[in-house]
């Protein structure tokens, strides 16, 4: 939002209200304008500031916002649709006949991203990092040493179809349903080599010294593969079963694997490759097949199975006995996982409730222990888990409804301690990008979409109505527009997209090659640039100049690019030398003159694209850079990390800024710091050279450096996000947050006419387009 000077703002939501019933012939989808004003202080000498009383609102108005307030909670996807997809004002610019702090936002709401669903993880201790794999083949590695943060994607593809991921001495490996073993280049953030031996393998895990990793195969095989080589390779494969193997796990000896089939289990015996041991589970029905979906054997022997059935049995491993059993699922337990200790084992499944085991000590005299249920974890999945794994003092578990889940591994006893530990480790993380993956042309008022194989272009509607209210909703008079789609050839996902602020080129990028394009915008049309250097390789970034003359890419060597741009034969200019990891952000400034690159090592660089000579580095850091930012009215740069610090670094006096340095004397926050959700994008105001823009999927904050900064005792975040236009509460200090934008994917300028763009995304949605969850029986029903 371009907001004035003036501060402290009241933003009263009007929107929906006044909105409600129109309907967009279109699409059905919302979108909605707001008209922001801000009141001016009024100074008196010898007397205390105070502020202008908001405007009255009239009793329609009134009226049908208590009306819907009450239906709030009954509104369905149906009702939200005949909200216009976006309302916008094209009469409000910046000029001599525009009030001082008005200003237009174009909230959009037809971004239709696709969040997938998690299929299997795996948690490397060494690295501290962990691997979540979607279902469309694309793998997120979370890093837990930076605050859980996402590091990066490995983008997937058409052909895969991954169902287990195992980590192997910091070296990623992943396999499925087409039979091969992939390992993946963690700085390229691609597939590093594949091979293929047998039929679809259904489980993957690696033993102990991570000197061989074994996978069960639908014939019934268990391969070994020797990892003590730079490339994995084909080791033996044990005496082959009738019936596929589902699930497998190791021995800490490692000379003994337990796996899981249908109706039995097998202990196997790796140095002569027999099976040594077979468990028969008895079934429920006599035509239904019992499936040992997830198996662990434990350092005494003890082996634990999840079934079909929904039981959770513990086994004698040596005689084949069964120790204990309980019905703790309704229907299919699909995962489990073992604390470090072997104390505790958590199941989980198509109930998505996790059950907790414990091994207790049920007679003191005599010291016998025995497995115990000891408690039920029902917190942020709606649908089937079909992933959990241990991390650190996490249990992170994710499933079909596509979040990614945390839990305390253990509670201590004691209400307030139960209260404490449970809100530090309790987290939801939605299957949002943390990288943005839209762009704006504000010159042009276009955004690009980008999807996993095409990209779409949008024009912005506009309006001809106006308003003396300080906020509004107006009529849409022209609609927006879809100008094209661009289809992807090849069975790659697009990694990164950019579109020039005039709108006149196109870039994209997947794991192979950049593809760049000239978009006409009088006649709607697109030509493909063939003629690209040899030199240009993929890219993780794409980013236009301000001008349109130079596109700069980061690429998988971790080195900046300066291309020069020419519908005919572009130019590389320069390439500049490689960082140490792998480039998480890139952006360029308003002048053309630096481009600044950030790594996952901390290092943020600022380069000097007419000299092409490093200007400055930043500081390092010891969390990754998570956004960055240049000023349009002065030299300086603005940079969130992963902790949720932020600093501001002037490039001439190459030192952090008077406010910087206030901030981080003063302490930032408490509440600012415990927030879950990493920045997404920082942004400086268009108009008012004090104002910085800091967003995450789920509040907008607008930072006033000429205002004091918020004491400890102050609230940062208010429960009730949305001002009333009675409200006379009077922010004093320079962070002022808004919540009611959520989940909130894109916030940027449109330069011609003073205003904002803001892409939301319609969570209902998506939960409308899951399928029925596991009924449950309710007491008295």
């Amino acid at each position: 939002m371009v907001f004035s000077q003036f501060w402290p703002m009241v933003i009263r939501l009007l929107c929906t209200l006044d909105s409600l019933g129109r309907t967009c012939s279109m699409h059905k989808h919302q979108k909605t304008l707001f008209v922001m004003s801000v009141n001016r202080e009024r100074r008196k000498r010898g007397r205390r500031k105070k502020l202008e009383e908001p405007m009255a609102v009239d009793d329609e108005i009134s009226q049908l916002k208590s009306e819907s307030r009450r239906m709030k909670k009954k509104i369905i996807i149906e009702d939200e649709m005949k909200i216009n997809d976006e309302m916008t004002n094209s009469e409000i610019k910046s000029g001599e006949d525009v009030k001082d702090g008005i200003c237009t936002v174009h909230r959009v709401k037809f971004f239709d991203y696709q969040p997938t669903a998690i299929h299997c993880m795996a948690y490397d201790e060494d690295s501290e990092r962990l691997a979540v794999v979607r279902s469309d083949g694309a793998i997120e590695i979370w890093n837990m040493k930076h605050n859980f943060n996402q590091e990066r994607v490995i983008p997937g593809s058409r052909t895969s179809k991954l169902d287990s991921v195992t980590w192997v001495k910091g070296r990623l490996f992943t396999t499925g349903f087409q039979g091969d073993i992939t390992e993946y280049d963690l700085v390229k953030n691609t597939v590093k080599y594949s091979v293929l031996y047998g039929n679809a393998a259904w489980c993957l895990a690696a033993n102990h010294a991570g000197t061989l990793l074994a996978t069960g195969s639908d014939n019934g095989c268990i391969r070994l593969f020797d990892l003590t080589t730079e490339k994995v390779t084909y080791d033996r494969m044990l005496n082959p079963q009738d019936q596929r193997i589902v699930s497998l796990a190791w021995h800490k000896s490692d000379e003994i694997i337990v796996t899981g089939s249908i109706d039995n289990m097998k202990v196997w015996n790796v140095i002569t490759g027999n099976a040594v041991q077979r468990i028969t589970l008895q079934r429920t029905f006599k035509k239904k097949e019992t499936i040992v979906w997830c198996v662990a054997i434990l350092s005494d022997h003890t082996i634990v199975s999840g079934d079909s059935t929904g039981r959770t049995m513990f086994w004698d491993g040596r005689v084949g006995t069964m120790l204990k059993g309980y019905t703790s699922h309704r229907m299919d337990i699909l995962t489990m996982c073992v604390t470090k200790d072997e104390t505790s084992v958590f199941t989980t499944g198509v109930d998505p409730t996790i059950v907790q085991f414990t091994l207790a000590v049920t007679d003191d005299r005599l010291g016998t222990k025995a497995w115990v249920r000891n408690r039920h974890i029902a917190f942020g999945h709606t649908h089937d888990i079909r992933a959990m794994v241990i991390a650190g003092n996490f249990l992170v578990s994710g499933g079909l409804d596509t979040n990614l889940v945390t839990n305390p591994i253990e509670v201590s006893p004691g209400h307030s301690q139960i209260r404490g530990q449970i809100e530090k480790y309790k987290r939801l993380y939605h299957a949002f990008p943390q990288k943005s993956l839209i762009k704006c042309a504000g010159e042009s008022k276009l955004l690009l979409f980008q999807y996993p194989y095409h990209l779409e272009v949008w024009k912005l509607g506009s309006t001809s109505d106006a308003t003396d209210k300080d906020v509004a909703s107006l009529t849409v008079s022209e609609q927006p527009l879809k100008l094209l789609d661009i289809l992807t050839k090849g069975i790659d996902q697009i990694v990164c997209s950019s579109i020039s602020k005039d709108g006149a080129w196109i870039a994209y990028s997947d794991v192979h090659r950049v593809k760049l394009f000239h978009l006409n915008l009088d006649v709607p049309s697109l030509q493909k640039v063939a003629c690209l250097p040899m030199q240009l390789g993929p890219t993780h970034h794409l980013v236009f100049s301000c001008d349109s003359s130079k596109l700069f890419l980061a690429t998988d060597s971790c080195s900046v690019q300066v291309l020069l741009l020419d519908e005919i034969q572009p130019t590389l200019q320069h390439t500049f030398h490689a960082m140490e990891n792998s480039i998480l952000v890139l952006e360029a400034d308003s002048s053309g003159t630096f481009v600044a690159a950030a790594d996952a090592e901390g290092n943020v660089i600022v380069y000097n694209v007419n000299n092409f000579k490093v200007h400055c580095r930043l500081p390092t850091y010891a969390s990754q850079p998570k956004a960055v930012a240049f000023s349009p009215h002065s030299p300086e740069i603005f940079v969130a990390y992963s902790d949720q610090m932020l600093y501001e670094y002037n490039l001439e006096l190459k030192s952090y800024t008077d406010w910087s340095r206030s901030l981080h004397r003063c302490k930032i926050h408490h509440a600012w710091l415990r927030r879950r959700h990493k920045v997404t994008r920082v942004m400086y105001s268009a108009t008012n050279p004090n104002i910085v823009f800091v967003y995450d999927v789920n509040m907008l904050c607008a930072i006033d450096k000429s205002k004091p900064l918020p004491k400890a005792h102050q609230q940062l975040f208010k429960k009730g996000s949305i001002q009333e236009p009675n409200d006379k509460r009077v922010i004093t200090h320079g962070f002022n947050i808004h919540q009611q934008f959520k989940p909130l994917l894109f916030l940027d300028n449109v330069d011609l006419d003073n205003s904002l763009v803001m892409v939301e995304y319609v969570m209902q949605r998506f939960i409308e387009s899951l399928p029925a969850t596991l009924k449950q029986k309710k007491f008295g029903t």
